[in-house]
C-alpha cells in the first residue's frame, strides 16, 4: 500500500491543508469526532495530505499528517481501522496503552472514548459502517446489533494484524485501483463483506465469544427454496441473510444445512453457481467480438483473475482462455 500509483485516478479525492483547525475538521468529517487537547505544528503547519475513495458505504483514506497532536475520541459506533506506515501513534484507554510501530494496525474503539497521540504519521485508514458489521456478525453467529462490542484496539495476534493489512492491500490493488470494478455491484458487495468479516476476525469482539443460538431444523423444502433463490439471483449481490429470509429460516440454521447436505457454505455455493455461469458465458462467447476472459470473470464478481483461473481449471479441466477459444 506504499505505492503512490495506487492512489491515482479521478475516483480518489485529494485534500491538503497547512491550517491546523482545517486539518482537525477533516478528521471529524472523514473518521470520527475528536476533542483536541494539544496540537504542535511543524515547519509546514499541520501538514495534512490525503487521498480518499469509497466502496459504497466503506471509506478508505491514505493520510499524511505532520503535526504532533493529542486528542480524545468521541466514537459514533462505526469502525476506523488504521495501518501505520510511518510516524508515531499511541492509543490509550484507562491503563491500556498501545504504542504502534510501523507495520502495526489498530482499531479505534467504536463505543468507548480513547486518548490518541500521533506525530508525523503516514497511515491508511478504513472506515466501516456499524450497520455492515452488524449484518455480517449476525450472519456468522446470530447475534444482534446490541450484542456486538469490540474490546480492544489491538489485533488478537500479530498474524491476524498482518492478515488485515494483506486483505486491504489486495482490495486496494484489485478493486480500488479500477473505478469500473468499484461500480460492479457483485464486486462491491463481496469486497464490503470481506472487509467486515476480516475486521470481526482480527480484533477482539463478542462475535468470538457469542453463544451460538439454537439453529433449528431446515426442511428439504426450505433448502430447495434457498438453492432456487441463489440460482435466480446469482447475478446480483447476495448475502446469507437474504438467502435465509427467502428460505424462511435463520442464517445459522441455513449454514449448518448447507454443510450437512451440500458439504459447503451458502456463500461458497453462490461462488460455485457464479463459476458455472461464467463457464456457460465462456462457452457461448465469440472472441472475435472483443469479449475477454477478464470481462466475463468480472461480470460474475471475480476480481482476482489468477484465482478465477485456478478455480475454473479445477472445476472444468481447462483454462478459461481455452474454453473461450474453442
Amino acid at each position: 500500500m506504499a505505492d503512490g500509483n495506487l492512489y491515482s485516478g479521478s475516483h480518489w479525492q485529494r485534500y491538503a491543508t497547512r491550517d491546523t483547525d482545517e486539518a482537525h475538521d477533516f478528521v471529524r468529517r472523514a473518521f470520527l469526532d475528536i476533542k483536541v487537547r494539544f496540537s504542535g505544528e511543524g515547519r509546514d503547519g499541520a501538514g495534512l495530505r490525503t487521498a480518499t475513495t469509497s466502496l459504497a458505504d466503506v471509506g478508505v483514506t491514505r493520510l499524511h499528517y505532520s503535526a504532533r497532536t493529542q486528542a480524545q475520541t468521541a466514537p459514533d459506533g462505526d469502525l476506523n481501522i488504521a495501518y501505520l506506515m510511518g510516524g508515531r501513534f499511541t492509543v490509550a484507554r484507562a491503563k491500556d496503552e498501545y504504542r504502534m510501530r510501523s507495520g502495526d494496525v489498530m482499531l479505534i474503539l467504536p463505543d468507548h472514548s480513547e486518548d490518541l497521540t500521533y506525530d508525523d504519521i503516514d497511515t491508511f485508514v478504513a472506515r466501516l459502517p456499524r450497520a455492515l458489521l452488524e449484518e455480517v456478525a449476525h450472519a456468522k453467529t446470530g447475534i444482534n446489533g446490541t450484542e456486538l462490542r469490540f474490546d480492544s484496539s489491538r489485533p488478537i495476534s500479530a498474524a491476524l494484524g498482518r492478515h488485515w493489512t494483506q486483505t486491504l492491500s489486495h482490495l486496494t490493488r484489485a478493486v480500488l485501483s479500477d473505478p469500473t470494478l468499484m461500480t460492479n455491484p457483485l464486486i462491491t458487495e463481496n469486497a464490503r463483506h470481506l472487509l467486515a468479516a476480516t475486521a470481526l476476525a482480527v480484533f477482539p469482539n463478542t462475535v468470538h465469544t457469542a453463544a451460538l443460538r439454537s439453529a433449528g431444523e431446515v426442511t428439504p423444502r426450505a433448502l430447495r427454496q434457498a438453492v432456487t433463490y441463489v440460482d435466480d439471483h446469482a447475478g446480483q449481490p447476495i448475502t446469507v441473510d437474504q438467502i435465509a429470509a427467502a428460505a424462511g429460516v435463520g442464517a445459522r440454521a441455513l449454514q449448518l444445512a448447507f454443510r450437512r447436505h451440500h458439504d459447503t457454505t451458502p456463500m461458497r455455493y453462490v461462488r460455485r453457481i457464479r463459476l458455472e455461469r461464467a463457464h456457460r458465458d465462456l462457452q457461448t462467447a465469440d472472441p472475435s467480438t472483443g469479449v475477454t476472459v477478464a470481462m466475463i470473470a468480472t461480470r460474475w464478481g471475480f476480481t482476482h483473475l489468477g484465482r478465477f483461473s485456478t478455480d475454473y481449471r479445477a472445476a472444468y479441466g481447462s483454462s478459461p482462455s481455452q474454453t473461450l477459444r474453442t
